[in-house]
């Protein structure tokens, strides 16, 4: 027998329901390494998502509807990153924001377009594996920033002629990374010496150092995650190593600058943004302002923390509203439209002005210029190393693929 008061009491509630369901959130996935050997990552990049996705609800979301994010820790682990990228494509996310590394954008960013499931990452170095449509990277590649940073050290050092190059041979951006460093610098008329090679988890590099030392260079170029760069420039600080040494920007992200100290000294990297004041850039200001404001309010790093390249991350997510506010989003836009909208507005990006200005690259990757960065140990902080006027702000030719 039905009870006549509980059919009275659903027929109450059913506005609400409506009204829930017409609020529900947009959920958005993101791949960080949460715990482990990249965990420094997590936290730096976490705070600027959070921050963005603060910033959109409060300013009532996408047409009413919240973003909801959801994280998932693949501890710098390629197989996980894929493993999650399937699960957060199941639990109705909307797209997945990274995974990080090189290595694990490599895997997912094909897996992105078999599943039809939007990917957009911030950061990961290898270049020539991104895959539109589904997949979009805005951060440069080293395609771009290893010959641009490099350039900009010649300019700065120009009595540099011999070169030792050495890098994490276990990330898939660390071997590229070592092609890109010979490839630039025989074009800028620089002969390499030695090249060795080591793994994301080494704890000894007496033997890389002292093939290092013995080659003589005027410089080292180096690619490596920040623990294992840490640990090589020790060991060379050590063994008396007192050369100027360009890192590519595996090292301009996370804990790197406040954790090196003395053995930074000569230490240079590139990227696109410091915690520097830019002359006339209200909005970029603003961001930097308000990231060190919360990161030493809701997190344990080091502080001043490392801005870097935060505000991709920030963009990230920014981009991602406005393709969806574009979209017409509304209470009844299933996830799978959702996903399509996203598809498409990756498919036909061409330029991103948010904090950061993006050129889109046939490529699927975004172009931003590079620029030569000084390790700053005493103040624990990245500068630059020319000033403005003295910047090359001629794209490396690979920009334009």
């Amino acid at each position: 027998m039905i009870d006549r008061r509980s059919l009275i009491g659903a027929a109450a509630a059913l506005p609400l329901f409506s009204h829930a369901q017409s609020n529900a959130p947009i959920r958005l996935g993101t791949i960080l390494p949460v715990t482990g050997f990249g965990a420094s990552y997590a936290t730096l990049y976490r705070t600027a998502l959070e921050l963005a996705i603060n910033d959109i609800n409060s300013s009532g979301g996408i047409n009413g509807r919240p973003f909801e994010l959801t994280v998932e820790d693949d501890q710098f682990q390629a197989t996980q990153s894929v493993m999650l990228f399937r699960k957060l494509q199941s639990n109705n996310n909307v797209t997945v924001l990274g995974p990080l590394s090189g290595t694990s954008w490599e895997s997912v960013a094909p897996l992105a377009n078999q599943m039809k499931m939007p990917a957009l990452c911030w950061t990961a170095l290898k270049s020539g594996v991104s895959a539109r449509p589904y997949a979009l990277r805005i951060h440069p590649p080293n395609d771009t920033m290893i010959p641009e940073g490099l350039a900009e050290f010649k300019k700065l050092y120009p009595h540099v002629t011999r070169v030792a190059v050495a890098g994490d041979e276990q990330q898939a951006s660390g071997l590229e990374a070592i092609e890109q460093f010979s490839r630039a610098a025989k074009e800028l008329g620089m002969t390499v010496v030695a090249t060795t090679e080591f793994q994301t988890r080494t704890t000894d590099f007496s033997s890389v150092a002292i093939k290092i030392r013995a080659s003589n260079p005027d410089a080292l170029l180096s690619n490596g995650l920040n623990a294992p760069t840490l640990g090589l420039l020790k060991e060379l600080e050590t063994q008396g190593f007192d050369k100027l040494i360009f890192c590519d920007a595996s090292v301009w992200a996370g804990g790197f600058i406040q954790a090196v100290g003395s053995a930074g000294k000569n230490v240079h990297s590139v990227g696109f943004s410091t915690n520097e004041i830019r002359v006339g850039d209200a909005k970029y200001n603003s961001f930097v302002e308000r990231y060190l404001k919360r990161s030493a309010e809701t997190t344990t790093m080091p502080q001043p923390a490392n801005v870097c390249n935060t505000s991709l991350a920030y963009d990230a997510v920014m981009m991602v509203a406005e393709i969806l506010r574009k979209g017409s989003v509304g209470p009844n836009t299933s996830v799978d439209q959702m996903r399509e909208l996203i598809k498409n507005g990756f498919a036909s990006v061409q330029r991103w002005d948010g904090i950061n200005k993006v050129a889109m690259r046939k490529s699927g990757d975004g172009h931003i210029q590079g620029h030569l960065l000084k390790a700053d140990i005493q103040q624990k902080m990245w500068r630059f190393a020319l000033p403005p006027n003295q910047r090359l702000d001629k794209p490396a030719a690979a920009a334009s693929t």
